[in-house]
């Protein structure tokens, strides 16, 4: 299902991807469950390839769920971190999965932040425009909007962009009132 490649490790021991889903299923990975009851540092380093996508999301529900987020908003937050993935593996890393993706994942008592990192050439976040949704909607474009996605989920979103060094995503989300939602 998923390759030998994609580590999940903490201060105690790296896991492969196949012998965590092996031994709990698909969407149940026992380093994640581990990891939230511990360190609650969590690093995630795959290739660049959207095939790890599904892997990324498991880890980030099951780690936001265990830290006391509800469904829904452990959903948002996989949501957002699948979009800056993305962006990573498709503007940065130009689909090459030889460049590897690294997610960290922390979580305390009041929220969780997730750093996404790439090895690109970086880019100007600064002169980043919202887009005129109405002129999106009208052209039906696909694709464009993931960081206007990663905004509206998250609490706040940071970009860290050297040229020649990558670009760095900060994801955070509070655990304040997220208790509350659910999906239905």
């Amino acid at each position: 299902m998923f390759p030998n490649i994609c580590r999940i490790s903490d201060a105690n021991e790296p896991l492969l991807s196949s012998e965590i889903f092996r031994r709990a299923g698909r969407y149940n990975p026992p380093a994640a469950i581990k990891l939230a009851n511990t360190e609650k540092i969590c690093e995630l380093t795959t290739p660049s390839s959207t095939e790890n996508l599904e892997l990324i999301r498991a880890v980030v529900v099951k780690i936001a769920q265990k830290a006391g987020f509800a469904e829904m908003a452990a959903m948002q937050i996989a949501l957002a971190v699948e979009e800056a993935c993305v962006n990573a593996i498709k503007h940065a890393h130009k689909n090459n999965a030889a460049k590897p993706l690294r997610v960290q994942i922390q979580t305390d008592h009041q929220k969780l932040i997730v750093v996404v990192s790439d090895q690109g050439k970086g880019f100007d976040f600064q002169n980043l425009k919202e887009p005129d949704m109405q002129e999106y909607l009208a052209k039906r474009r696909p694709g464009g909007l993931g960081i206007v996605l990663m905004k509206r989920l998250m609490d706040e979103v940071r970009f860290e962009s050297l040229k020649g060094k990558g670009t760095r995503v900060w994801l955070v989300r509070y655990l304040v009132n997220c208790q509350k939602q659910n999906v239905h």
